[in-house]
């Protein structure tokens, strides 16, 4: 029994001894890794560097942009603006509506609708402005954003792809800024017939011209005080407060009188029309739609059955 005791205990201690010198040889053989390093030379070495420090810089830049959600606004265009300057028309952005969701090609979400200002200017074509919220990178080095690694400011050219539509616009509006709309007051008139004064000499002579388009009895009549325009979201643009309808004048000078006088034409009308509109303002100018609004410029306003078009201001109240 004691000799098989003696026995076991030999036995264990030459295994721990065997187990020690096993450690120390594989201290002593150069390892995997050192025996590369010893196989490699200096240009080896120099191309592990460079690519040590251009990881470094890429894991840097990385950290220096960051992923985040930003509130932009685009005014939509169609496929014929980038060459022909013409506005959307009526049909294009018809199926976006709010909540609709663009996705990349990895199938993640890059942008979704906040809301949609579709606006009637006049036969087919409207203007199209879409809030967004589009998943963007804002790069600390440059203090610029990104959008598909393009810096986006305003005027970038945008293009998002959902799943029944193509969006294509440029940006007018980034961060948390909004439109504050407020209604005017104004005064427009048309007049059927414009006058122009004679170049003569030492002479004030007036001649007359028929406008584009002078008003009619008829078209005179559809106009009514009450009537009232909406956007696609049915907040109101405009409403007609007084209506001031005469037959058309004009002065023209008299070969016989020697002088301008003031002939009416009965077949046209000239109106004077004031109504409420929907307006927002922009470095301290005031515009209906894209329309500048002050005194002397000439606008265009949209009804559902008729269209008030070159009609000039003459007053604006507050």
């Amino acid at each position: 029994m004691l000799e098989l005791t003696k026995s076991n205990k030999n036995r264990k201690h030459k295994d721990d001894k065997k187990k020690k010198l096993a450690e120390i040889s594989f201290f002593k053989k150069p390892n995997f890794i050192s025996s590369i390093i010893h196989k490699l030379n200096i240009f080896d070495l120099l191309v592990i560097v460079v690519g040590f420090f251009v990881l470094f810089f890429l894991l840097l830049n990385r950290i220096q942009r960051k992923e985040q959600w930003l509130d932009v606004r685009i005014s939509v265009e169609n496929s014929d603006w980038w060459y022909q300057g013409s506005a959307p028309k009526f049909w294009y952005a018809s199926d976006l509506k709010a909540g609709d969701v663009a996705k990349n090609s990895y199938g993640s979400k890059v942008a979704e609708v906040v809301n949609i200002e579709n606006l009637d200017i006049g036969g087919p074509y409207r203007n199209i402005y879409v809030n967004l919220k589009l998943r963007v990178i804002f790069d600390k080095n440059r203090n610029q954003f990104l959008y598909e690694y393009k810096p986006l400011t305003i005027g970038s050219a945008v293009v998002l792809n959902f799943s029944n539509q193509q969006l294509k616009g440029l940006v007018i509006g980034m961060g948390q800024e909004t439109i504050n709309y407020r209604y005017k007051t104004v005064r427009l008139q048309k007049k059927s017939f414009q006058n122009i004064t004679s170049a003569i000499t030492n002479t004030n002579s007036v001649t007359s011209s028929v406008t584009n388009k002078p008003i009619t009895p008829e078209f005179s009549n559809k106009i009514k005080v009450g009537d009232k325009s909406f956007d696609n979201n049915n907040e109101l643009i405009a409403e007609i407060l007084n209506i001031k309808k005469e037959i058309s004048s004009y002065y023209e000078f008299s070969d016989i009188r020697g002088t301008n006088i003031k002939t009416y034409n009965p077949l046209y009308r000239d109106l004077e029309v004031t109504l409420k509109l929907r307006m927002y303002n922009n470095s301290g100018l005031d515009f209906f739609i894209q329309a500048p609004i002050k005194v002397g410029s000439e606008i265009w306003v949209q009804f559902p059955e008729y269209s008030l078009e070159d009609y000039e201001v003459i007053e604006i109240i507050e």
